[in-house]
């Protein structure tokens, strides 16, 4: 009886292989230095195995071989290395400055982040900052979504708003942060370099009461809330800084108010800060609303320094934008203007400035702004009553009796 004798194991012209009990395969050689260097992971099929094998011998063959072990620290260095977009801008916007060097105010932060988090960073927040090309910033910038939800609290609105300031914006974000790149030298250029991305046209006209629907609307209101009305549109003050106004404000004869602090609707609560762009200052009341300011203070608010003008009606404390908008509509219906706007009224407020005679500096420091551009759309509006502007040129030539002097005629030799 013979008896047969086990097939002698094939042995490998390189490396070895090795099949374990879960079935997977592992793969080891003898490396260059002499070394048995095991592959990072085991495989679920020999072929796996053995192409692993060969690719590390043709490493070997090339010259260009480092151990495995090296490879993988190499490319662990490489990946942290690399800078997504998501990590790289919230750091830039957590540690960016105003102009003057303060810290970003609290609106602002909330503007970025949720520009941020609804229109770029779908797009670019796991894109490595460098890999970022004008192309992918022109497609992005074609496709940024327009719409804004209506708000759960607006009735004012039967649909969805069009808002075409949100892609300038969201585009001057983008641009922000890529500009910061290019000064930590992540990038050599900025990729944004769209010609008027930032250009918009507003969603709205922009209107303005005369003063006597200034009267009316105020007049509309509820007494307690009568004055903010006339404050608002012919001092120019936001909405967010009249609802913050308190008794100390004002001088006791109520011929200047100062301006000093905001409130704000943030993530369901009530935020006191600093105004829009920092602008406190104090703004000189016209004479002709100090009476109604004198009756309301006596009337409406408390003797405390700190007492709030205009108070919620619901809860007695800073009112909320939406409580003040429900009743600010109803009183706009009433008028006959419904489609007036809050904000607006400052705008109101900017505009009689101008056509009151006020130069660009001086609307500026009545309206608090920091820059010309902003006071200049009130100037443009001003600029409009060209004819009344002349008429009362022509009477005040006649007060003075300038009419009467011969003027000279271009035909007389």
């Amino acid at each position: 009886m013979t008896t047969s004798k086990p097939k002698a194991r094939a042995r490998r012209a390189f490396g070895r292989l090795r099949r374990l009990p879960s079935g997977r395969y592992q793969a080891a050689y003898q490396g260059p230095d002499l070394q048995l260097h095991n592959a990072p992971a085991t495989f679920d099929a020999k072929d796996r195995a053995e192409g692993w094998l060969s690719a590390e011998r043709r490493l070997i063959d090339l010259d260009i071989w480092t151990s495995p072990a090296e490879r993988a620290a190499q490319a662990a260095a490489e990946a942290e290395k690399i800078v997504l977009f998501a990590d790289y801008a919230a750091k830039v916007v957590a540690t960016r400055v105003s102009r003057r060097g303060k810290p970003l105010a609290r609106r602002t932060l909330d503007s970025y982040t949720q520009l941020l988090r609804d229109h770029i960073n779908p797009t670019f927040g796991n894109q490595p900052v460098p890999d970022i090309t004008p192309e992918m910033v022109r497609i992005w910038y074609s496709n940024v979504e327009r719409i804004r939800p209506r708000g759960r609290k607006s009735k004012a609105d039967p649909a969805d708003t069009e808002v075409p300031t949100t892609r300038a914006r969201a585009y001057e974000v983008l641009r922000m942060v890529l500009n910061v790149a290019v000064e930590d030298e992540l990038i050599t250029h900025n990729p944004c370099r769209i010609k008027g991305a930032t250009a918009v046209e507003p969603a709205h006209d922009t209107t303005v009461l005369t003063p006597g629907e200034i009267a009316a609307l105020a007049a509309a209101m509820p007494p307690e809330l009568s004055t903010s009305v006339l404050l608002a549109a012919w001092c120019g003050l936001r909405p967010s800084e009249t609802y913050e106004l308190r008794r100390r404000n004002f001088t006791p004869d109520c011929s200047v108010l100062t301006v000093a602090k905001a409130a704000t609707y943030r993530e369901k609560t009530i935020v006191i800060d600093r105004p829009k762009a920092g602008s406190t200052g104090d703004v000189v009341i016209p004479d002709h609303i100090r009476p109604a300011l004198r009756l309301h203070l006596q009337r409406h608010v408390h003797s405390s320094p700190d007492a709030l003008l205009f108070p919620d009606p619901d809860t007695g404390a800073t009112m909320r934008e939406w409580v003040y908008r429900r009743i600010f509509n109803k009183a706009c219906t009433q008028i006959g203007r419904p489609g007036f706007r809050i904000v607006e009224q400052r705008h109101t407020g900017g505009t009689v400035a101008a056509q009151a005679g006020g130069t660009l500096p001086e609307v500026m420091e009545r309206l608090r702004h920091k820059t010309p551009q902003a006071a200049m759309r009130y100037q443009k509006v001003a600029a409009g009553r060209a004819q009344t502007l002349a008429s009362n040129i022509s009477r005040l030539a006649k007060k003075a009796d300038l009419m009467e002097a011969e003027l000279p005629n271009p035909d007389r030799p």
